[in-house]
């Protein structure tokens, strides 16, 4: 088995389904995704957490996949180009609307390895983070679930535990969660190279339906924002450990590039 890591970002990418406005047409969610105030905001977390959780990997052999809309604007995709250029395999995959399946199968398609076997999808949006070793735990962990099943049927790995991080002008929260739902952020699935299904083949929350699933609840590996631009509603599933700030401060220095006067110091 050989088997290839695909980081799928969507950032700011014009779906044509799948959004709260959606029933708006194309145009207003154009509009709203591409206001320069919003695309400044969803630049300020891409630049402070996503890219630099990314970097820090532990296993930088993987390849990111960030999907954007054909029409994105110019002077944001040279930024985005730039800014993802440091990592061993970064490559902006510009589209014109379909929904959120058609796009992303697209764009891991683009960047299929010719000797891969399987790919392991994984989800990611431009406004989390993930722990140091997310991508290493996938490649660990995948292979071993998928064998559990029946020969090349898909199989699921997601992270429960992390942190939620609320984004306020009355000031920033930083708290643990251990979620009792699959959650989206560094999920992947293993499947063989031309498998119809990926990890957006459905929603986050019920991959546990469809496929055989590990949810791995003992090592923090996410950071998830919580603001105003947020399309899905932010709730927690599951628990809420009670953590100190030493905690916190420990958790943060063993399993994510950042501090906690960083997290707390981010512009809502």
């Amino acid at each position: 088995m050989r088997a290839q890591v695909i980081v799928v970002i969507r950032f700011s990418y014009v779906a044509d389904a799948g959004f709260k406005i959606s029933a708006q047409g194309l145009g207003a969610i154009r509009g709203t995704l591409y206001d320069p105030d919003r695309l400044a905001r969803r630049f300020q977390l891409f630049e402070a957490l996503t890219l630099p959780s990314l970097l820090a990997q532990t296993d930088d052999d993987f390849t990111l996949a960030v999907l954007i809309g054909d029409d994105f604007p110019s002077d944001a995709r040279a930024r985005l180009s730039r800014l993802v250029a440091p990592l061993r395999d970064a490559r902006l995959i510009a589209l014109p609307p379909h929904n959120n399946y058609k796009s992303t199968k697209l764009a891991m398609d683009a960047c299929l390895n010719p000797d891969a076997t399987h790919v392991i999808s994984v989800r990611l949006d431009d406004d989390d983070a993930l722990g140091r070793d997310c991508i290493a735990a996938q490649k660990h962990v995948a292979p071993q679930v998928a064998a559990l099943g029946p020969a090349n049927s898909p199989a699921v790995i997601c992270f429960n535990n992390g942190l939620f991080l609320e984004l306020s002008d009355q000031g920033n929260r930083l708290f643990g969660v251990i979620e009792k739902l699959p959650l989206g952020i560094g999920m992947g699935m293993i499947a063989p190279v031309g498998a119809r299904p990926t990890i957006f083949s459905t929603d986050h929350r019920r991959v546990h339906t469809r496929w055989n699933c590990y949810t791995e609840a003992l090592t923090p590996r996410f950071i998830r924002t919580v603001h105003r631009d947020n399309d899905s509603d932010a709730l927690v599933s599951g628990e809420k450990p009670k953590y100190s700030d030493h905690d916190l401060d420990r958790i943060l220095a063993t399993h994510f590039p950042f501090t906690r006067a960083e997290l707390l110091a981010l512009k809502p």
